[in-house]
């Protein structure tokens, strides 16, 4: 594989509770891409299956390992991350896997000098021989701007997207009071002062879907978490020019919520909920969104209510 200069080190973590039936593929599917500097640590918040039994197996090969209660996955990874010291950073869950050669392929992208490296993402389901895939997603358009308002084309998943360790410390870590979309949030503020990205359509991740993982249950959590993240964003004050994003973001969100309510009032009269939408235009000082015209032409051409 050449020099090993060649290869900066890579700090992975996972997180795990309870994953004994996936976690000695994640296991494998690290050690095994035999690159040459690797630090892999596992996080385990105390698990009852046999969990730890694997990872004892394979102990040889990891930096650190534990297994205690924590404060969920946030805290573990940053736990996690009290032991790596590489130049590369991310963590893999452990119902997830990496693709053969995926760490060489992910060097070589941060090579060029980026900031964060982002490549081809399976999607699957299952397991073993009756794996399935349910899609293959490429990353595109990633920026703080294009997360804070999910324009069209900007999708991630978690882990396709690679760090500098330094700069996810300088752009602040992961909020460990999240526990949903902490790495939406994160990703936003590491974007905002590091925005260069390196894209490769290389497949790195195998990422699973099922019914006990958290972005399959808990879809309505994570849109909850979403808006108190902006929320966050629109307070802070170390960076004015994301602050800013984030409150025009909060405006246009809590707007949207103003329409919604006034279509829905079917108790009320056309006229009236109109009416209301132009005052209360006029009272935020807000300018007017495509969306606003169309939940006025909307109420307008309604059956349900009369004027």
């Amino acid at each position: 594989m050449g020099h090993l200069n060649q290869f900066p080190t890579i700090s992975i973590v996972t997180p795990t509770y309870n994953q004994g039936q996936y976690i000695e593929q994640t296991i494998q599917s690290v050690i095994n891409q035999n690159y040459p500097n690797l630090e892999y640590v596992i996080i385990d918040a105390g698990s009852t299956d046999n969990t730890v039994e694997i990872i004892r197996k394979y102990e040889k090969h990891l930096k650190f390992w534990v297994s205690e209660k924590d404060c969920g996955q946030a805290n573990a990874i940053n736990k996690g991350l009290q032991y790596c010291t590489g130049e590369i950073f991310n963590w893999l869950n452990s119902d997830d896997y990496l693709e053969p050669g995926a760490l060489e392929t992910i060097a070589k992208s941060f090579s060029s000098g980026s900031d964060m490296v982002a490549g081809r993402v399976r999607l699957f389901e299952g397991e073993g021989e009756k794996e399935k895939a349910i899609e293959f997603v490429q990353h595109s358009k990633l920026s703080a701007k294009g997360l804070l308002y999910w324009l069209k084309g900007v999708q991630f998943v978690q882990p396709g997207v690679w760090m500098r360790r330094d700069l996810f410390f300088k752009s602040g870590g992961i909020d460990e009071s999240l526990h949903y979309s902490f790495d939406w949030d994160l990703y936003i503020r590491y974007l905002s002062l590091f925005p260069n990205v390196a894209y490769t359509d290389k497949l790195l991740i195998h990422f699973r879907y099922h019914a006990q993982s958290k972005t399959v249950s808990m879809q309505e959590r994570f849109r909850n978490e979403e808006l108190k993240i902006i929320e966050k964003l629109s307070i802070q004050t170390s960076n004015k020019n994301l602050r800013k994003i984030a409150i025009n973001r909060d405006l246009e969100r809590k707007w949207f919520q103003v329409l919604k309510e006034n279509i829905n009032q079917t108790n009320n009269s056309k006229l009236s909920r109109i009416l209301n939408i132009l005052k209360q235009i006029r009272l935020a000082n807000i300018k007017i969104w495509r969306a606003t015209a169309g939940a006025i032409k909307q109420i307008t051409f309604a059956n349900k209510a009369n004027l």
